[in-house]
């Protein structure tokens, strides 16, 4: 039957279609591209030597691009250092991927690898709500685009054009433009083409977490879990706001522990726990309650699909649950207590130790009382020895610790390895020494401030050892292939802890309260533009929040404007002040990146205007996205009369801070902003450092915004609804939020019906799906294109995943 269907497959009839829709995409794409290259203002030869070889790659390789585009996703994207936010570099990369796929599908066809069923199939409820999502997409998409602008340089400064249609829209069209090839990838190769799926999004998973932590190092330090910073890894779209950062985390951690799962080789097991160990560390450092709720939804969803799979080889696993739940619970809450204790060190002291007595767990089982009696007393004078050297080295404790749970760690590796369980006495005298080791360290840490919870925690191991040792049933088996999965709980209780227990976490979760009133508060406020029966029905149009906020409320408190001001030859930048002011550092900024090794001093010069008295201030900072440090500036008293005033200033402040070393060098801009409730225009801006090397680019805005950004540190709400279903209800009406809701029932309902929930994708689609749905709750997600297209992707594959029969 396989064979007779891949014949079929292969027939001219069933090809001309995929052919027909691959030349007419290529098309397409390479317009696409044309017209991106003709504007994009960074180096167009390097950027077009790297699509070049992309799609070379595609198009030899067509399903690279499963692997490649998820690990790409996060981090292509330059829009601080271009300018451009209306086309991307995330553009021309599902540009050069459709163009690929096109040439391919339209010249020669991959071959059918699949054997057996595909895990995909064309379903009536999937084609249903998708095209009632294109739908929506379309009209509310023209009702954004109305009416069309003057297509110059002005229409792309900032998200009150109407061209923001276009660049909300593009996120959807482009996905339903890729999603047929995917879908014909993964029904030729099948479960083949789902692992190299699985694979992409896990180490875009991983690419993602290592900019963030990236941007930790560089700025508020791997450790520093009290300053206000929340991280933004490489995605540019939060720079007023958002949680793009958030979604893109949400939905594709469940891949990275299907991966984990999957992995057969050693190599693949620990590189997915440190992908998983170093993506925690980006989900935990975002600081943010609504991740924090996301994970636990979609790791309980996860639970949940196991618990309802028909027993079979893994019931026997599940019958010890109870003992890996024992051990679970008790090495985090150990966790909890020795971070108390010994801070980081004696928190990973600890976690040490827990993996060793899980790797020690059958030697504790088969041993007699009375050897692991003699083997606690070995242990105990093993740990005053160690307690001698504590006292006669400076790093004593440490040293200790480094000796006993290596030699532990050596025994019970080779005892698994070989198969030969090690003498309980032996293994209960070095673990013993290990958990005395392990206090130390907390103690030395800790100045002895905290010794009665570091005896604690290790008490919680002790004692699940001891029950280990008289249950007449093992309550864990140690498998050394599974060690990663020990791993894994406690790098994602360590992370937990470490960042709940922070005195910066533990004031955002104080005003939980607070601010889900004005949370709500604003949901109505932004419900309440929708007024007109047309409106209601379909939408303002996408991309419109921002425009109908600004417009449409009384006293919106929005923090400023730009506007590109004259032609060609006469521009200039109109930079607007708060309509009034909310707060310290609540206005809109300006910027350009400058080079991270400029030298003070710094000079400014440029032309400014004002009909009113104003101030306009100039600051060099190191500053990623949104959080400036070590600024050193300066602000300009223009009179008002609207005459042109030629302006300049020396930077002013201590260049100690801006110039620290450090590693990896921190990034750097320049950021206009004015102080007041007037409008100021600006041209000719330059900026020298202290070796007068100009540091700035399009200073007379000739080239409209290259090489200008623009952010809003703090006040945010001006341009999400910070709800997904609520935005989609103002840009789409009740059309696209019916079409959403729809959408994501069927998939939830798909996922969990037999057949389909057997598949081992199943839980984990559901759980991205509930993940970024949690994130939506507090934000709106759809208003970024890279978040749109991956849901897209992600919603299209739950609805068409299937079982196949065997």
């Amino acid at each position: 039957m396989a064979s007779a269907a891949h014949s079929h497959s292969g027939t001219p009839h069933s090809t001309i279609g995929p052919r027909l829709y691959g030349s007419l995409v290529a098309l397409l794409a390479l317009a696409g591209l044309a017209g991106w290259f003709v504007v994009y203002p960074l180096d167009r030869w390097l950027a077009a030597a790297l699509l070049a070889t992309y799609v070379a790659l595609v198009v030899f390789r067509p399903a690279s691009c499963l692997l490649m585009l998820p690990i790409l996703w996060p981090v292509v994207d330059l829009a601080p250092w271009s300018g451009h936010i209306y086309l991307n570099e995330s553009d021309a990369l599902v540009l050069a991927t459709l163009l690929a796929l096109g040439l391919r599908e339209s010249v020669a066809p991959p071959p059918v690898t699949l054997t057996g069923r595909a895990p995909v199939r064309l379903n009536l409820g999937a084609v249903s709500v998708f095209g009632l999502l294109a739908v929506s997409v379309a009209v509310s998409g023209a009702r954004g685009l109305s009416p069309l602008p003057v297509l110059d340089a002005a229409a792309l400064v900032g998200y009150g054009s109407t061209l923001n249609a276009l660049r909300v829209g593009k996120g959807f069209v482009l996905a339903f433009a890729l999603i047929p090839f995917i879908h014909l990838a993964i029904r030729r190769d099948g479960e083949i083409a789902l692992g190299r799926l699985v694979a992409g999004f896990t180490f875009g998973f991983a690419t993602c977490a290592v900019a963030a932590l990236w941007e930790r190092l560089s700025f508020p330090g791997f450790t520093n879990f009290a300053t206000d910073y929340r991280s933004t890894a490489l995605f540019w779209e939060m720079h007023v706001g958002g949680a793009a950062l958030d979604a893109w985390l949400c939905l594709s951690f469940p891949f990275s522990l299907l991966y984990l799962r999957m992995a057969r080789s050693p190599l693949a097991r620990v590189t997915g726990l440190v992908v998983i160990a170093i993506g925690s560390y980006a989900l935990f450092t975002t600081f943010s309650r609504i991740v924090y709720a996301a994970v636990l939804a979609s790791g309980a969803l996860i639970g949940l699909v196991a618990m309802l799979q028909p027993a079979g080889p893994a019931a026997q696993a599940r019958e010890r649950s109870g003992g890996v739940a024992l051990l679970a619970g008790g090495a985090l809450a150990g966790c909890l207590l020795s971070f108390q204790a010994g801070g980081y060190r004696g928190m990973a002291a600890y976690a040490g130790l827990v993996m060793l007595a899980y790797l020690g767990g059958a030697s504790l089982h088969g041993g007699r009382g009375a050897q692991l009696l003699i083997g606690g007393v070995a242990g105990m004078a093993l740990a005053g020895l160690g307690l001698l050297v504590a006292l006669w080295l400076p790093k004593g404790p440490y040293l200790a610790y480094a000796v006993s749970a290596g030699l532990t760690g050596l025994l019970l590796i080779n005892g698994l390895r070989r198969q030969a369980s090690p003498a309980p006495a032996l293994v209960a005298a070095l673990l013993v020494w290990t958990a005395a080791s392990a206090v130390l360290v907390s103690v030395h840490w800790g100045e002895g401030k905290h010794v009665p919870e570091a005896l604690l925690a290790v008490g919680l191991v002790v004692a699940v050892m001891l029950t280990q040792s008289v249950s007449p049933r093992p309550l864990w088996v140690p498998r050394l292939h599974r060690l990663h999965v020990v791993g894994g709980v406690l790098a994602l209780g360590g992370m937990a802890i470490a960042t709940l227990g922070s005195d910066y976490m533990g004031s955002r979760l104080a005003t939980t309260g607070d601010d889900l009133h004005s949370r709500s508060a604003h949901f109505t406020q932004s419900a309440g533009m929708v007024q007109g029966p047309g409106a209601v029905l379909f939408g303002l149009g996408l991309g419109r929040y921002p425009d109908s906020y600004f417009w449409k409320l009384p006293d919106p408190g929005v923090p400023g404007f730009l506007a590109l001001q004259g032609g060609v030859g006469e521009r200039s930048m109109r930079i607007g002040g708060e309509r009034h002011t909310l707060g310290y550092g609540e206005v809109l900024r300006l910027t350009q990146r400058i080079p991270t090794d400029a030298m003070a001093p710094f000079h400014f010069r440029l032309r400014a205007r004002s009909d009113v008295d104003m101030t306009l201030h100039l600051a060099l900072c190191r500053k990623h996205l949104l959080y400036p440090e070590d600024c050193l500036g300066s602000a300009a008293n223009l009179k008002g009369g609207g005459a042109w005033q030629d302006i300049e200033l020396k930077a002013q402040g201590s260049a100690e801070g801006f110039s620290r070393p450090g590693w990896p060098r921190r990034p750097a801009s320049l950021a206009l902003y004015v102080d007041g409730h007037g409008q100021v225009d600006v041209d000719d801006v330059q900026a020298f450092d202290g070796q007068l090397r100009p540091l700035l680019r399009n200073g007379d805005f000739e080239r409209g915004v290259d090489f200008w950004f623009f952010s809003s540190d703090r006040d945010h709400l001006p341009w999400h609804a910070k709800n997904v279903f609520v935005h989609t209800y103002v840009e789409q009406g009740v059309l696209g939020l019916a079409a959403l809701l729809l959408a994501l029932l069927t998939a939830v309902v798909h996922l969990l019906r037999l057949p389909t929930r057997l598949h081992p994708l199943a839980p984990i689609l559901l759980a991205a799906l509930v993940g970024v749905a949690t994130v939506g709750l507090v934000d709106s997600l759809l208003d970024m294109p890279r978040i749109t297209l991956m849901i897209m992707l992600v919603l299209w594959l739950a609805l068409s995943l299937r079982q196949p029969q065997r």
